[in-house]
């Protein structure tokens, strides 16, 4: 069984691509991450319309971190994290310019806490040519909230690359975080034979510091990579059976919550 915990729509705003891509490449269940567009255009409404069509896909919403300081805005946030199928809250650390500890977001932090909901900071590299600044995406970002809020089960998307090894630190200081593979190649391009091994090479100096990747999720960033390929590239790793199991489609399955017939 294979989770990819890291998907986006296509620029059609449709789930039909992702479903044939999810196909080809063998994946059960996608999360789907639902994001404030350019322009402030949320594409919500279109992710729960794909997630209701598809037993296989689930959804994580977005949180802008401008508009939490309007409590209509703050409510509709948590009434949808009610719904079925939304399983995660997502912050773009670094392309908006806030702390991840800002006391701003506390109350949404202990909500989430309390109602066992998992959320996702996006950590490391931004789009070249971004207004954004990276010391707000830096994984010890997450160190902060982590500590500070022990029981919330946290995901540091794209595992803060290039600052995988400070990355594995906060894994390693901190249970209730974990972090995905995704978006650690060059976007829109083939993954190549070299890519592999230079993906090989830094996830061992991972490993070798964490003694396994027990604490990683399996995930892409599609549609930016090809799914076949980034699952052959995680696939290439060096893994035990268990952590296999775990990185595939185990932690993903008890942080989302997601259940797969």
């Amino acid at each position: 069984m294979v989770i990819d915990c890291h998907t986006h729509l296509d620029d059609d705003g449709r789930a039909e691509k992702l479903l044939r891509s999810m196909d080809d490449a063998e994946i059960d269940a996608s999360v789907v991450i639902a994001e404030t567009l350019p322009g402030d255009i949320s594409n919500a409404a279109q992710v729960l319309e794909a997630v209701r069509q598809s037993d296989r896909l689930w959804a994580i919403i977005n949180c802008v971190f401008s508009k939490t300081v309007e409590l209509e805005y703050v409510e509709e946030l948590t009434q949808l994290l009610h719904q079925e199928r939304i399983v995660g809250l997502k912050f773009y650390l670094g392309y908006e310019e806030y702390s991840a500890d800002d006391e701003r977001l506390h109350q949404l932090y202990e909500y989430c806490e309390k109602h066992e909901v998992p959320i996702m900071f996006h950590t490391g590299v931004l789009e070249t040519g971004s207004t954004g600044l990276l010391e707000y995406s830096h994984p010890l970002q997450v160190d902060r909230v982590a500590t500070r809020f022990p029981n919330l089960t946290i995901v540091m998307a794209h595992m803060g690359n290039p600052w995988l090894i400070d990355c594995a630190a906060v894994l390693a200081k901190n249970q209730n975080v974990y972090a995905d593979m995704s978006a650690f190649f060059a976007e829109n391009r083939s993954i190549t034979a070299h890519d592999v091994e230079v993906f090989k090479q830094r996830m061992e100096q991972v490993r070798v510091f964490l003694y396994s990747y027990e604490k990683f999720l399996f995930g892409t960033d599609y549609p930016l990579y090809s799914q076949k390929e980034y699952l052959g590239a995680v696939e290439a790793l060096e893994m035990e059976q268990a952590e296999h199991e775990a990185v595939m489609h185990a932690n993903a399955a008890r942080v989302f919550g997601i259940t797969t017939s």
